[in-house]
């Protein structure tokens, strides 16, 4: 997992493809403005969805399995937990690269305006929790194929 800002992801280009192009697309976009949804880069199609929502007290951990993300916080602040204790799950949503875990995040980062988080494939992480209240936030998820 690489922890960072918005503005740095092209440094890390040679651990995951496709940072410098995601950058250079998103970075001319007013991000705070953008609908809701999902969109593709124009040169070689990697997929990023724009969400908003509200985060939460607890979640299940989860992973993915040919992917990696990219998640760039727009709006708000929510706590990012990772370094799971748990085993991969054996309900595996190989279609929507993506399952569920059982078990407790052992350290939490806290993602503001423009933080971004890359999560390798294989790495548990538990997105989209609270940090204190519940609040409605907006982020970036970048899905690209590392596997």
């Amino acid at each position: 997992m690489i922890y960072d800002r918005f503005s740095r992801l092209p440094l890390y280009e040679e651990a995951v493809p496709y940072l410098t192009e995601i950058y250079g697309e998103l970075s001319q976009k007013d991000l705070l403005f953008l609908e809701p949804g999902t969109y593709y880069t124009k040169d070689n199609g990697i997929k990023y969805m724009v969400q908003s929502y509200e985060t939460a007290e607890k979640k299940q951990p989860e992973l993915h399995g040919r992917y990696a993300d990219v998640q760039i916080m727009v709006g708000g602040t929510e706590k990012f937990g990772f370094d799971v204790i748990a085993e991969r799950p054996e309900a595996f949503n190989e279609a929507d690269d993506i399952g569920f875990l059982e078990g407790e995040c052992r350290n939490h980062l806290i993602l503001s305006s423009m933080d971004a988080v890359i999560v390798l494939p294989g790495e548990p992480h538990t997105p989209g929790l609270a940090d204190g209240k519940p609040e409605q936030v907006r982020k970036i998820v970048v899905k690209i194929p590392v596997a």
